[in-house]
C-alpha cells in the first residue's frame, strides 16, 4: 500500500490510484461480507464470497444499493449497514427527510479523519492556502455542509468564520470588516449575498477582498458559477467559483472538486477512495468512458458505514484527467434521476432551464412553474426593465434545451423566494 499525504491533490499519479484502489477494494469487500448484516445477507443470497469478487469489475455480480434500502434497513443509528459496534461510533449525520425518513450517515474517529482530509484535498485543488480567511456560510447541524467544510478548512490551516446561514446584512459588513478571501455556500445563497451586497451600497471589487467561492450542496450551471465569479469579481482577484460536490451517503462535501483548469464543466472525483460506475438509469447497465448516466459509488475506505454500488441519482459523465491533478473527472452534474420532469412526453431537466435563464444578466430572480391539469410549463422572471424583446428570447432558448415552449411572465420585483440554503425554484402543482 503506498503511503501519501492524502490532503495533497497532487499527490498520486493515475497508476498509484489504480493500485491504491484495487488494494483497498479487496479489503474493503471481505471487510463488509464479515462485519456488515445487510451485505453479507445480499452476498449470502447470491452465493457469492469475498473471493467471487476480486476486481471493481465483479462488482457488477451484486445489487444496487439504494436510497430506499437506507431507509428501511439503515435508519436509525446505521441499522444493518453499519460495519463497527456502536461504540466505536462517534456522530452522525442525516438527511433533512422531508420526504420520508432521513438517510444516516453514520461516522467513526476514522471517518472524520478521512472525511476531513478529503475536504482540505478538494479545498487545496480549489486554491484555497492556510493564508486565506473563510466564511463559511454552509448551514452547521444535521446537514453535512456546515461541519464539513469547517474541519477540511482547519485542517489546511485557514481561518473559519463559521457564520452557517441567516443575517445576510450582518454577514456582508463580516467580509468587508474581516477582508474574507473566500466564500463558501449554497450557490442561490452566494448570489443572494451579492445582491445584498449591492442593495447596501458596497462595491464587490472595491470594497471587498474575495477571491474564490466553494458553491455546492446543489445542482448548478456553468452559467450559475461564471454569474457568482461576475457579481462578486473574483476574477479580479485571480480566483473564481469552483465547484464542491458531496453527499451524506457518501460522506459529506468533500467527494470532488472543480479545479481552476476545469472551466467549470468537470470536478476532479477522488477514486481512491471511491470507485465510480456510470450506468444508464433504466437499464441499470454501465455505459462506456464519456457517456452520459447515472453515478453509482462504491466505498474504499470508510469505516463506520460503506457503501457497496450506491445509486447517487446524478446524472453524469465520467472521463480521465486531462490536467496536472491525476484523478478522473466527472462532468458538471446535468440533474438528478428524481429531479426529471416528465411533461408532454419529453423529459425536463431543470437544472438546463435555469441554466438558460442565468444566463441573462437581466435575471434577477426566477421560477420555474409546471402544471399538470392543464398543462403548461411557466417562467417567472424577476428583471428590473421588463422587455418582449427578453421574454421571447428566453422562450425560444428554452424551447432550444427542453424541446416545449414556455409561458413566460415577469413578475414584480422581491415577489419571488430567496433561498439561504438549498433553493426550490421548481413548483409541480
Amino acid at each position: 500500500m503506498i503511503s501519501y499525504d492524502e490532503t495533497d491533490p497532487y499527490a498520486l499519479t493515475r497508476e498509484d490510484i489504480h493500485h491504491v484502489q484495487q488494494f483497498r477494494f479487496r479489503r474493503m469487500i471481505k471487510r463488509v461480507y464479515e462485519t456488515s448484516p445487510f451485505y453479507h445477507r445480499v452476498m449470502k443470497e447470491r452465493n457469492l464470497t469475498p473471493d467471487d469478487i476480486r476486481s471493481p469489475e465483479e462488482l457488477r455480480k451484486l445489487p444496487f444499493t439504494t436510497k430506499d434500502d437506507l431507509r428501511k434497513y439503515g435508519y436509525p443509528y446505521g441499522g444493518e449497514f453499519l460495519t463497527v459496534p456502536m461504540t466505536e461510533l462517534v456522530g452522525w449525520h442525516m438527511t433533512s427527510g422531508t420526504t420520508g425518513t432521513p438517510t444516516v450517515g453514520a461516522y467513526t474517529s476514522s471517518d472524520i479523519e478521512l472525511w476531513s482530509n478529503l475536504v482540505a484535498r478538494s479545498l487545496r485543488s480549489a486554491g484555497v492556502t492556510k493564508v486565506d480567511i473563510v466564511a463559511n456560510i454552509y448551514g452547521y447541524g444535521l446537514f453535512t455542509g456546515g461541519i464539513g467544510l469547517h474541519i477540511g478548512l482547519q485542517k489546511i490551516g485557514s481561518k473559519v468564520i463559521p457564520w452557517s446561514t441567516g443575517r445576510t446584512e450582518a454577514l456582508v459588513k463580516t467580509l468587508k470588516d474581516f477582508k474574507a478571501t473566500v466564500i463558501t455556500g449554497t450557490p442561490s445563497y452566494e448570489l443572494l449575498i451579492a445582491e445584498k451586497i449591492r442593495e447596501l451600497g458596497i462595491d464587490p471589487e472595491k470594497d471587498l477582498n474575495l477571491r474564490i467561492a466553494i458553491p455546492g450542496a446543489e445542482a448548478m450551471t456553468t452559467e450559475t458559477l461564471k454569474r457568482i465569479e461576475n457579481e462578486l469579481f473574483l476574477k479580479s482577484r485571480g480566483g473564481g467559483a469552483r465547484e464542491i460536490y458531496g453527499m451524506t451517503e457518501g460522506i459529506g462535501p468533500g467527494m470532488a472538486q472543480e479545479c481552476p483548469n476545469d472551466n467549470h464543466e468537470y470536478l476532479h472525483i477522488w477514486t481512491d477512495h471511491f470507485y465510480v460506475e456510470i450506468i444508464d438509469p433504466e437499464t441499470g447497465e454501465n455505459v462506456g468512458e464519456g457517456e452520459e448516466g447515472e453515478m453509482v459509488i462504491t466505498h474504499l475506505s470508510r469505516e463506520g458505514m460503506p457503501l457497496l454500488r450506491y445509486r447517487t441519482r446524478d446524472i453524469t459523465r465520467l472521463n480521465e484527467s486531462d490536467d496536472d491533478i491525476a484523478f478522473p473527472k466527472i462532468s458538471i452534474l446535468k440533474g438528478r434521476t428524481d429531479d426529471v420532469i416528465f411533461y408532454k412526453g419529453v423529459k425536463l431537466y431543470p437544472s438546463a432551464i435555469s441554466s438558460v435563464i442565468i444566463s441573462h444578466p437581466e435575471v434577477i430572480e426566477h421560477q420555474i412553474v409546471v402544471t399538470r391539469d392543464p398543462q403548461k410549463l411557466l417562467i417567472l422572471l424577476e428583471v428590473k426593465e421588463p422587455s418582449e424583446i427578453l421574454k421571447k428570447k428566453i422562450a425560444s432558448e428554452v424551447q432550444g434545451v427542453a424541446f416545449v415552449t414556455p409561458e413566460v411572465e415577469f413578475v414584480q420585483l422581491g415577489s419571488l423566494p430567496r433561498y439561504e440554503g438549498k433553493s426550490k425554484r421548481v413548483i409541480i402543482k
